[in-house]
């Protein structure tokens, strides 16, 4: 018969080992993807068109897509004139040092606004809807939206080096994450996972917190984009 002491210690080292993987799988923090275009009539046809338009670089179609007040910028930038210099940005519009960048800063709107349509959201009321997805996440108190990044895929591997040989130390799946120092001048960012563990994840699969976001409204005269922001 096995001594009651020892059955004592094993029942309490069981549970303290249960608890610590409920408090690790307990601590991890997740935003799953949602797209909730269903929800609110007519928005999923305005969608599709509007991502159309994207594709074919149509710049009438987008400005025509968003009202006339729309809110590009916390600087002041608004109005379908603004949304159009953007969209045709060129190197006239850009003082020497940043001239050769023009071609990339353009696309890089471009692609900024397909990515926001095309990671879903959720409806605010019949007549609303907020994407992406991770625009609508509520941060805890003591989140900092600079340093809160959502992993945006699932199968996305962790790594001990920041480069694609290094080696996987964890799988992340739609994982809420902390931008910590680590990976500069390279394609991939050190995080700190909610549960304390660190490694580096290709930038890819990563999303700011303050990335771009936007806002669709239903006007009288039908759906239409009123913001189209990046910041705090």
């Amino acid at each position: 018969m096995i001594p009651t002491r020892h059955l004592i210690a094993a029942f309490l080292i069981f549970g303290a080992l249960s608890l610590t993987g409920s408090l690790a799988q307990a601590a991890e923090r997740k935003a799953l993807p949602v797209d909730q275009a269903s929800k609110v009539q007519g928005f999923e046809a305005y969608r599709s068109d509007l991502l159309a338009a994207i594709a074919r670089r149509d710049v009438e179609a987008v400005v025509a897509a968003a009202s006339q007040d729309i809110e590009l910028s916390f600087g002041g930038d608004a109005g379908p004139d603004a949304l159009r210099s953007f969209l045709t940005l060129s190197e006239d519009d850009l003082a020497d040092e940043y001239k050769d960048q023009a071609d990339a800063m353009r696309e890089g709107y471009w692609d900024a606004l397909e990515e926001v349509l095309r990671l879903g959201g959720k409806a605010d009321g019949p007549d609303a809807f907020d994407a992406p997805y991770t625009w609508t996440v509520e941060l805890g108190e003591n989140d900092d939206p600079f340093t809160t990044y959502f992993v945006i895929d699932r199968d996305v591997p962790m790594r001990d080096r920041p480069n694609r040989h290094g080696a996987v130390t964890k799988t992340l799946a739609y994982d809420i994450v902390e931008a910590i120092d680590g990976g500069e001048g390279t394609s991939f960012q050190k995080v700190r996972l909610a549960t304390g563990e660190t490694g580096f994840v290709d930038k890819a699969h990563l999303r700011s917190a303050v990335d771009y976001r936007a806002r669709f409204e239903r006007r009288p005269e039908g759906w239409k984009m009123v913001f189209f922001l990046a910041g705090d």
